[in-house]
Protein backbone atom coordinates (compact mmCIF):
# COMPACT_ATOMS: atom_id res chain seq x y z
CA UNK A 1 0.00 0.00 0.00
CA UNK A 2 3.08 2.20 1.17
CA UNK A 3 4.30 1.77 -2.78
CA UNK A 4 0.59 2.61 -4.67
CA UNK A 5 0.54 5.47 -2.40
CA UNK A 6 3.95 7.05 -3.44
CA UNK A 7 3.05 6.30 -6.89
CA UNK A 8 -0.33 7.80 -6.56
CA UNK A 9 1.52 10.74 -5.28
CA UNK A 10 4.03 10.76 -7.88
CA UNK A 11 1.31 10.50 -10.82
CA UNK A 12 -0.52 13.75 -8.65
CA UNK A 13 2.58 16.09 -8.56
CA UNK A 14 3.38 15.43 -12.67
CA UNK A 15 -0.22 15.98 -13.52
CA UNK A 16 -0.16 18.98 -11.19
CA UNK A 17 2.88 21.00 -12.67
CA UNK A 18 5.04 19.85 -15.03
CA UNK A 19 2.70 18.17 -17.38
CA UNK A 20 -0.07 21.13 -17.79
CA UNK A 21 2.54 23.59 -18.55
CA UNK A 22 3.47 21.09 -21.32
CA UNK A 23 0.28 20.76 -22.90
CA UNK A 24 -0.93 24.13 -22.46
CA UNK A 25 1.94 25.27 -25.03
CA UNK A 26 1.09 22.08 -26.88
CA UNK A 27 0.93 22.66 -31.22
CA UNK A 28 -1.47 19.59 -31.56
CA UNK A 29 -4.40 21.12 -29.55
CA UNK A 30 -5.05 23.59 -32.88
CA UNK A 31 -4.99 20.47 -34.89
CA UNK A 32 -7.26 18.52 -32.84
CA UNK A 33 -9.15 20.26 -30.37
CA UNK A 34 -11.69 17.85 -29.73
CA UNK A 35 -8.20 15.21 -28.52
CA UNK A 36 -6.80 18.17 -26.50
CA UNK A 37 -10.28 18.62 -24.81
CA UNK A 38 -10.18 14.68 -23.59
CA UNK A 39 -6.85 14.81 -22.29
CA UNK A 40 -7.50 17.78 -20.20
CA UNK A 41 -10.12 16.27 -18.97
CA UNK A 42 -8.53 12.63 -18.27
CA UNK A 43 -5.51 14.67 -16.50
CA UNK A 44 -8.28 16.40 -14.13
CA UNK A 45 -9.62 13.47 -13.19
CA UNK A 46 -6.55 10.87 -12.81
CA UNK A 47 -5.13 14.24 -10.86
CA UNK A 48 -8.36 14.51 -8.71
CA UNK A 49 -8.28 10.72 -7.96
CA UNK A 50 -4.51 10.55 -7.60
CA UNK A 51 -4.57 13.87 -4.99
CA UNK A 52 -7.22 12.48 -3.20
CA UNK A 53 -6.43 8.99 -3.20
CA UNK A 54 -2.25 9.47 -1.96
CA UNK A 55 -3.29 10.65 1.49
CA UNK A 56 -6.19 7.85 1.19
CA UNK A 57 -4.16 4.76 0.56
CA UNK A 58 -0.84 5.57 2.56
CA UNK A 59 -3.61 6.14 6.13
CA UNK A 60 -5.40 2.54 5.06
CA UNK A 61 -2.07 0.90 4.92
CA UNK A 62 -2.14 -0.58 8.47
CA UNK A 63 -5.66 -1.92 8.50
CA UNK A 64 -4.94 -4.12 4.81
CA UNK A 65 -3.93 -5.38 1.72
CA UNK A 66 -6.06 -3.41 -0.54
CA UNK A 67 -8.45 -0.13 -0.38
CA UNK A 68 -11.55 -1.77 -0.21
CA UNK A 69 -10.93 -3.99 2.25
CA UNK A 70 -8.92 -1.53 3.91
CA UNK A 71 -11.59 0.70 4.40
CA UNK A 72 -14.10 -2.14 5.29
CA UNK A 73 -11.88 -2.88 8.40
CA UNK A 74 -11.94 0.94 9.04
CA UNK A 75 -15.72 1.27 9.26
CA UNK A 76 -15.98 -1.59 11.45
CA UNK A 77 -13.58 -0.29 13.67
CA UNK A 78 -15.22 2.54 13.82
CA UNK A 79 -18.71 1.45 14.10
CA UNK A 80 -17.37 -0.68 17.34
CA UNK A 81 -15.49 2.02 18.35
CA UNK A 82 -12.95 -0.20 18.95
CA UNK A 83 -10.04 2.31 18.66
CA UNK A 84 -7.75 0.22 21.19
CA UNK A 85 -7.01 -2.20 18.66
CA UNK A 86 -5.20 0.66 16.47
CA UNK A 87 -1.65 0.41 17.90
CA UNK A 88 -1.88 -3.69 17.88
CA UNK A 89 -1.82 -2.60 13.88
CA UNK A 90 0.92 -0.70 13.87
CA UNK A 91 -1.35 2.76 13.16
CA UNK A 92 0.06 5.86 14.37
CA UNK A 93 -0.60 9.42 14.09
CA UNK A 94 1.10 10.04 10.42
CA UNK A 95 -1.91 7.46 9.34
CA UNK A 96 -4.50 9.27 10.84
CA UNK A 97 -3.81 12.66 9.27
CA UNK A 98 -3.27 11.37 5.64
CA UNK A 99 -6.71 9.58 5.66
CA UNK A 100 -8.04 12.49 7.51
CA UNK A 101 -6.47 14.61 5.06
CA UNK A 102 -7.53 12.57 1.96
CA UNK A 103 -11.19 12.41 2.84
CA UNK A 104 -11.22 16.21 3.23
CA UNK A 105 -9.69 16.95 0.10
CA UNK A 106 -12.01 15.15 -1.54
CA UNK A 107 -15.15 16.31 0.43
CA UNK A 108 -13.95 19.99 -0.87
CA UNK A 109 -13.45 19.48 -4.20
CA UNK A 110 -16.96 17.70 -4.81
CA UNK A 111 -18.09 20.42 -2.40
CA UNK A 112 -16.68 22.94 -4.81
CA UNK A 113 -18.35 21.85 -7.47
CA UNK A 114 -21.64 21.38 -6.07
CA UNK A 115 -21.21 24.94 -4.97
CA UNK A 116 -20.58 26.67 -8.34
CA UNK A 117 -23.16 24.61 -9.58
CA UNK A 118 -25.86 25.84 -7.63
CA UNK A 119 -24.56 29.65 -8.09
CA UNK A 120 -24.09 29.36 -11.73
CA UNK A 121 -28.03 28.18 -12.27
CA UNK A 122 -28.78 30.90 -9.87
CA UNK A 123 -26.64 33.20 -11.46
CA UNK A 124 -28.58 31.74 -15.21
CA UNK A 125 -31.95 32.40 -13.74
CA UNK A 126 -31.80 36.13 -12.66
CA UNK A 127 -29.51 36.64 -16.02
CA UNK A 128 -32.68 34.96 -17.87
CA UNK A 129 -35.53 37.02 -15.98
CA UNK A 130 -34.06 40.18 -16.44
CA UNK A 131 -33.07 39.58 -20.25
CA UNK A 132 -36.71 38.70 -20.77
CA UNK A 133 -38.00 42.22 -18.88
CA UNK A 134 -35.52 44.22 -21.01
CA UNK A 135 -35.53 42.51 -24.54
CA UNK A 136 -38.40 41.76 -27.14
CA UNK A 137 -38.64 38.02 -28.01
CA UNK A 138 -38.96 36.90 -31.44
CA UNK A 139 -42.29 35.81 -32.52
CA UNK A 140 -43.28 32.73 -34.34
CA UNK A 141 -42.24 33.81 -37.79
CA UNK A 142 -39.34 35.16 -36.93
CA UNK A 143 -38.59 32.43 -35.36
CA UNK A 144 -38.98 30.08 -38.03
CA UNK A 145 -37.42 32.63 -40.47
CA UNK A 146 -34.14 32.59 -38.52
CA UNK A 147 -34.27 28.97 -38.06
CA UNK A 148 -34.70 28.22 -41.71
CA UNK A 149 -31.79 31.36 -42.23
CA UNK A 150 -29.10 29.76 -39.97
CA UNK A 151 -29.72 26.03 -40.17
CA UNK A 152 -30.95 25.66 -37.04
CA UNK A 153 -33.41 23.43 -35.45
CA UNK A 154 -37.10 24.90 -33.86
CA UNK A 155 -35.79 24.21 -30.23
CA UNK A 156 -32.75 26.32 -30.66
CA UNK A 157 -34.80 29.17 -32.20
CA UNK A 158 -35.51 30.84 -28.65
CA UNK A 159 -34.12 34.08 -29.66
CA UNK A 160 -34.20 37.59 -27.56
CA UNK A 161 -33.82 41.04 -29.43
CA UNK A 162 -32.36 43.68 -26.95
CA UNK A 163 -33.15 47.02 -27.93
CA UNK A 164 -29.09 48.60 -27.89
CA UNK A 165 -26.91 49.73 -30.64
CA UNK A 166 -23.64 47.75 -29.17
CA UNK A 167 -23.45 44.49 -31.09
CA UNK A 168 -23.80 42.19 -28.51
CA UNK A 169 -24.95 38.23 -29.04
CA UNK A 170 -24.97 35.30 -26.37
CA UNK A 171 -26.47 32.43 -25.32
CA UNK A 172 -27.99 31.51 -22.16
CA UNK A 173 -27.91 27.89 -21.95
CA UNK A 174 -30.59 25.88 -20.07
CA UNK A 175 -31.00 22.47 -18.80
CA UNK A 176 -32.16 21.50 -22.40
CA UNK A 177 -32.15 23.18 -25.58
CA UNK A 178 -35.45 24.19 -25.35
CA UNK A 179 -34.44 25.69 -22.13
CA UNK A 180 -31.93 27.65 -24.17
CA UNK A 181 -32.08 31.52 -24.79
CA UNK A 182 -30.03 33.32 -27.52
CA UNK A 183 -30.32 37.42 -27.13
CA UNK A 184 -29.19 39.41 -29.89
CA UNK A 185 -28.71 43.39 -29.83
CA UNK A 186 -30.54 45.19 -32.69
CA UNK A 187 -26.91 46.60 -33.04
CA UNK A 188 -26.06 43.08 -34.83
CA UNK A 189 -28.78 42.41 -36.69
CA UNK A 190 -28.52 45.62 -38.03
CA UNK A 191 -25.11 45.70 -38.52
CA UNK A 192 -23.68 42.58 -39.83
CA UNK A 193 -24.83 41.09 -43.04
CA UNK A 194 -26.41 38.03 -43.27
CA UNK A 195 -23.67 35.78 -43.98
CA UNK A 196 -21.65 37.32 -40.64
CA UNK A 197 -24.04 36.76 -38.58
CA UNK A 198 -24.77 33.41 -39.45
CA UNK A 199 -21.35 32.80 -38.81
CA UNK A 200 -22.17 34.08 -35.29
CA UNK A 201 -25.52 31.83 -34.31
CA UNK A 202 -23.83 28.96 -35.84
CA UNK A 203 -21.19 29.41 -33.60
CA UNK A 204 -23.26 30.27 -30.38
CA UNK A 205 -25.54 26.58 -31.72
CA UNK A 206 -22.14 24.50 -31.44
CA UNK A 207 -21.35 25.87 -27.94
CA UNK A 208 -25.26 24.72 -26.79
CA UNK A 209 -25.28 21.43 -28.99
CA UNK A 210 -21.82 20.65 -27.37
CA UNK A 211 -22.73 21.38 -23.71
CA UNK A 212 -19.66 23.15 -23.40
CA UNK A 213 -21.02 24.94 -20.32
CA UNK A 214 -20.32 22.04 -18.46
CA UNK A 215 -16.79 21.98 -19.04
CA UNK A 216 -16.11 25.22 -18.27
CA UNK A 217 -17.94 25.21 -15.33
CA UNK A 218 -16.24 21.94 -14.06
CA UNK A 219 -13.23 23.26 -14.49
CA UNK A 220 -13.75 26.79 -13.08
CA UNK A 221 -15.11 24.69 -9.94
CA UNK A 222 -11.84 22.82 -9.67
CA UNK A 223 -9.41 26.13 -10.25
CA UNK A 224 -12.03 27.27 -7.30
CA UNK A 225 -11.36 24.31 -5.27
CA UNK A 226 -7.16 24.71 -5.77
CA UNK A 227 -6.06 27.85 -7.19
CA UNK A 228 -2.59 27.67 -6.33
CA UNK A 229 -1.46 24.87 -8.29
CA UNK A 230 -0.61 25.68 -12.17
CA UNK A 231 -2.60 22.70 -13.13
CA UNK A 232 -6.35 24.09 -12.52
CA UNK A 233 -5.05 27.71 -14.41
CA UNK A 234 -3.47 26.32 -17.35
CA UNK A 235 -6.75 23.81 -17.56
CA UNK A 236 -8.98 26.72 -16.96
CA UNK A 237 -7.43 28.79 -19.32
CA UNK A 238 -7.03 25.36 -21.94
CA UNK A 239 -10.86 24.61 -21.86
CA UNK A 240 -11.98 27.87 -22.29
CA UNK A 241 -9.72 28.20 -26.08
CA UNK A 242 -10.54 24.84 -26.82
CA UNK A 243 -14.24 25.18 -26.46
CA UNK A 244 -13.70 28.43 -28.67
CA UNK A 245 -11.98 26.47 -31.24
CA UNK A 246 -14.48 23.58 -31.12
CA UNK A 247 -17.22 25.91 -31.56
CA UNK A 248 -15.40 28.08 -35.11
CA UNK A 249 -15.01 24.47 -36.03
CA UNK A 250 -18.81 24.37 -35.71
CA UNK A 251 -19.10 27.38 -37.68
CA UNK A 252 -17.38 26.77 -40.34
CA UNK A 253 -18.95 23.77 -41.47
CA UNK A 254 -21.73 25.45 -42.46
CA UNK A 255 -20.23 29.13 -42.92
CA UNK A 256 -17.40 30.41 -44.91
CA UNK A 257 -14.22 31.14 -43.02
CA UNK A 258 -13.73 35.01 -44.18
CA UNK A 259 -16.99 35.36 -42.89
CA UNK A 260 -16.28 34.07 -39.34
CA UNK A 261 -12.92 36.11 -39.63
CA UNK A 262 -14.37 38.87 -40.51
CA UNK A 263 -17.26 39.07 -37.34
CA UNK A 264 -13.97 38.49 -35.12
CA UNK A 265 -11.91 41.23 -36.83
CA UNK A 266 -14.85 43.77 -36.69
CA UNK A 267 -15.91 43.05 -32.97
CA UNK A 268 -12.24 42.82 -31.62
CA UNK A 269 -11.33 46.32 -33.75
CA UNK A 270 -14.35 47.83 -31.94
CA UNK A 271 -14.27 46.73 -28.10
CA UNK A 272 -11.69 47.93 -25.73
CA UNK A 273 -13.15 45.47 -22.92
CA UNK A 274 -13.41 41.69 -23.77
CA UNK A 275 -12.87 40.53 -20.14
CA UNK A 276 -16.49 39.37 -19.59
CA UNK A 277 -17.73 36.77 -17.08
CA UNK A 278 -18.27 32.93 -18.45
CA UNK A 279 -21.38 31.12 -17.94
CA UNK A 280 -19.37 28.30 -15.56
CA UNK A 281 -17.79 31.25 -13.26
CA UNK A 282 -18.89 33.48 -10.42
CA UNK A 283 -16.57 36.38 -10.69
CA UNK A 284 -14.61 37.10 -13.52
CA UNK A 285 -14.87 34.17 -16.29
CA UNK A 286 -14.99 33.98 -19.71
CA UNK A 287 -18.00 32.09 -21.51
CA UNK A 288 -19.19 30.64 -25.33
CA UNK A 289 -20.89 33.52 -26.64
CA UNK A 290 -20.73 35.26 -30.25
CA UNK A 291 -17.01 34.13 -31.62
CA UNK A 292 -14.31 35.17 -29.59
CA UNK A 293 -16.17 36.88 -27.18
CA UNK A 294 -18.40 35.51 -23.66
CA UNK A 295 -21.58 34.94 -21.63
CA UNK A 296 -22.24 37.55 -19.34
CA UNK A 297 -23.13 36.52 -16.64
CA UNK A 298 -24.08 39.23 -14.18
CA UNK A 299 -27.85 40.06 -13.39
CA UNK A 300 -28.16 42.98 -16.05
CA UNK A 301 -26.90 42.34 -19.32
CA UNK A 302 -24.42 45.01 -20.16
CA UNK A 303 -24.43 46.09 -23.85
CA UNK A 304 -21.22 47.75 -22.91
CA UNK A 305 -19.48 44.40 -22.47
CA UNK A 306 -18.64 42.38 -24.92
CA UNK A 307 -20.65 39.28 -25.22
CA UNK A 308 -20.35 38.62 -28.03
CA UNK A 309 -19.39 41.59 -30.52
CA UNK A 310 -19.43 41.79 -34.24
CA UNK A 311 -18.87 45.69 -35.80
CA UNK A 312 -19.48 46.48 -39.36
CA UNK A 313 -17.19 48.27 -41.15
CA UNK A 314 -15.63 48.02 -43.87
CA UNK A 315 -14.31 44.79 -44.33
CA UNK A 316 -11.92 43.95 -45.77
CA UNK A 317 -11.83 40.90 -48.51
CA UNK A 318 -9.23 38.52 -47.09
CA UNK A 319 -8.44 36.78 -43.92
CA UNK A 320 -4.31 37.50 -43.99
CA UNK A 321 -5.63 41.22 -44.24
CA UNK A 322 -7.95 40.95 -41.55
CA UNK A 323 -5.32 39.59 -39.34
CA UNK A 324 -3.67 43.17 -38.46
CA UNK A 325 -7.50 44.01 -37.10
CA UNK A 326 -7.45 41.21 -34.61
CA UNK A 327 -5.55 41.36 -31.53
CA UNK A 328 -5.07 38.63 -29.12
CA UNK A 329 -7.22 38.50 -26.00
CA UNK A 330 -8.64 35.48 -23.17
CA UNK A 331 -10.93 34.34 -25.95
CA UNK A 332 -9.33 35.22 -29.35
CA UNK A 333 -5.77 33.49 -28.68
CA UNK A 334 -3.33 33.46 -30.80
CA UNK A 335 -3.00 29.89 -31.50
CA UNK A 336 -6.90 30.51 -32.28
CA UNK A 337 -6.24 33.46 -34.38
CA UNK A 338 -3.64 31.39 -36.42
CA UNK A 339 -5.83 28.36 -37.09
CA UNK A 340 -8.67 30.44 -38.40
CA UNK A 341 -6.38 32.32 -40.86
CA UNK A 342 -4.34 29.32 -41.82
CA UNK A 343 -6.24 25.89 -41.37
CA UNK A 344 -4.02 23.60 -40.14
CA UNK A 345 -3.64 19.89 -41.28
CA UNK A 346 -5.95 17.69 -38.73
CA UNK A 347 -3.78 14.75 -36.71
CA UNK A 348 -3.24 11.43 -38.15
CA UNK A 349 -4.70 8.56 -37.02
CA UNK A 350 -1.51 6.80 -34.97
CA UNK A 351 -1.31 10.36 -33.55
CA UNK A 352 -5.20 10.46 -32.19
CA UNK A 353 -4.71 6.93 -31.22
CA UNK A 354 -1.75 7.75 -29.33
CA UNK A 355 -3.33 10.72 -27.57
CA UNK A 356 -6.73 7.91 -26.70
CA UNK A 357 -4.21 5.71 -25.57
CA UNK A 358 -2.88 7.84 -22.97
CA UNK A 359 -6.66 9.00 -22.23
CA UNK A 360 -7.81 5.85 -21.68
CA UNK A 361 -5.05 4.91 -19.40
CA UNK A 362 -4.99 7.91 -17.19
CA UNK A 363 -8.85 7.25 -16.21
CA UNK A 364 -8.06 3.49 -15.98
CA UNK A 365 -4.91 3.18 -14.39
CA UNK A 366 -5.42 5.79 -10.86
CA UNK A 367 -9.17 3.76 -10.93
CA UNK A 368 -8.06 0.26 -11.09
CA UNK A 369 -5.38 1.04 -8.74
CA UNK A 370 -7.49 2.12 -5.88
CA UNK A 371 -10.33 -0.44 -6.68
CA UNK A 372 -8.01 -3.32 -7.15
CA UNK A 373 -5.04 -2.56 -5.31
CA UNK A 374 -1.31 -2.97 -5.08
Amino acid sequence: MTILALCLAALAFALAVPVPRVLSQAKFRTRSPWAAMLLWQAIALAGGLSMVGAPIVYGLGPFGDSVPAAAWHVLRLSAAADFGALPALGVHAGHIFALCLGVLLGCHLLLTLLLTYVRVLGQRRRHRDVVRLLSTPVDGNQAAALGRHFKLSPELVHAHVLEHDAPLAYCLPGRTHSGSVTVLSRGLLDQLSEAELAAVVAHEKTHLQQRHHFLTMAFEAWYRALPWLPTTRHGRAAVTELTEMLADDGALRAHQREDLVRALALSSAGQEHRDVRRDARVDAAPDQSTPGQSTPDQSTPDPSTPGGHTEPAGATESAETLSAALEPSPLITTARLSRLLVPPEPLGRPALGGILLIVAALVCVPTAALLLGP
